[in-house]
């Protein structure tokens, strides 16, 4: 009787590393989204809740001036 072991060749999954990437670029797409919203909030945030938060005026206008993709 003659038994033969089948042999198993592994190779990575490419999809694992596309599905990271992928995870990633939503991650960051959803943080410039929550933080355009939230300037844009600031901007239009009346002066008693400012102070409610700590913030100036001036501070609330320099925060809600920059760019969505800088921190």
């Amino acid at each position: 009787m003659n038994t033969t072991i089948p042999q198993t060749i592994t190779i990575p999954a490419p999809t694992f590393v596309v599905s990271r990437g992928m995870i990633a670029v939503a991650v960051k797409m959803d943080t410039w989204a929550t933080r355009r919203s939230t300037r844009k909030a600031l901007r239009n945030m009346p002066d008693h809740l400012l102070f409610d938060v700590g913030l100036t005026r001036d501070q609330a206008q320099t925060e809600a001036a920059k760019y969505f993709w800088r921190a």
